[in-house]
């Protein structure tokens, strides 16, 4: 998964938002950023490829995880650590489920 397909995923989320704003795109921008972060370091220290899928999944689970504070059930180890990567970028944010509701 190149930059490219990470950041015209999210952009593709984003167009679809009920709001587009400033605190928005800096949520987006957020969860871009960790996501280019934890994939190469995936990549460099095992070898693992983080997918489209991947981060299509983990994002499926942000919405529901912020609303209710509860972690999926999943034994997909690279799909959990990534939402807690997003989730604990988010919190430096102050409170993102108000841009994301």
């Amino acid at each position: 998964m190149d930059d490219g397909e990470i950041e015209r995923l999210f952009l593709s989320v984003l167009e679809h938002a009920a709001q587009d704003n400033e605190g928005v795109r800096e949520v987006f921008a957020t969860l871009v950023k960790s996501t280019l972060r934890y994939r190469d370091h995936l990549l460099e220290s095992r070898g693992t490829v983080v997918t489209v899928q991947d981060v299509r999944t983990t994002l499926g689970w942000l919405l529901p995880c912020l609303a209710t504070g509860q972690l999926p059930q999943t034994d997909n180890k690279l799909r959990l650590d990534l939402l807690k990567i997003w989730l604990d970028e988010l919190k430096c944010l102050g409170k993102p489920s108000r841009y994301l509701s």
